[in-house]
């Protein structure tokens, strides 16, 4: 994956989760894929409030539409927050189960509000019964993302480290890429 070449962040973002995907092996649907897709490219421009989640999905009973904006910000933000914040929230009072059980309860809420009969509401169930699965995907755009940093800026001692830290492959085929060769603990130009 070469950040340069992507002509949107819709593109990036699709590459970085079919990419994913395949990592978590996690077999999505084509539209729960583009789902965080949309996800993500929003997440660029959206602000993360401070309003407590759980009192946002207490409160979700005003008018339907409201409702279901209100589940959908819930959903989303719990599944954003939980893969990509998941480190700092071992540190916190909320951990990640509370994030994982706040979107999965608004994502399965939201699904029957909006029925079977239409594709989103498929997409919402989805998402509600894959939602670990889904924030281990968000997980892996991070650390692809991050990954993509370090080498496209030419921070390959960065990228290094984290190599040493997971022994992770896709870092590998990226120090590779690089023009660098792992062999075994040592990195030979």
């Amino acid at each position: 994956m070469d950040v340069t070449l992507a002509a949107s962040v819709d593109e990036f973002f699709h590459e970085v989760v079919t990419d994913a995907l395949s990592a978590v092996d996690l077999d999505a649907s084509e539209p729960a894929s583009w789902y965080l897709v949309g996800l993500l490219g929003e997440f660029t421009t959206t602000r993360v409030t401070d309003e407590p989640l759980g009192l946002k999905l207490a409160a979700a009973a005003e008018s339907a539409g409201q409702r279901v904006r209100t589940l959908k910000e819930v959903g989303d933000t719990s599944l954003y927050v939980a893969g990509f914040f998941a480190e700092s929230l071992t540190r916190s009072l909320i951990d990640i189960d509370y994030y994982v059980g706040l979107g999965q309860t608004a994502y399965a809420q939201l699904a029957r509000s909006l029925g079977p009969r239409r594709s989103i509401g498929e997409v919402y169930e989805e998402l509600a019964a894959k939602f670990p699965q889904f924030v281990d995907v968000l997980a892996q755009v991070r650390k692809r993302v991050n990954i993509a940093e370090c080498s496209g800026t030419g921070d390959i001692g960065r990228l290094y480290d984290i190599w040493l830290r997971t022994r992770d492959e896709w870092v590998e085929k990226k120090l590779k890429q690089a023009g660098l060769l792992v062999d075994g603990c040592k990195v030979i130009q």
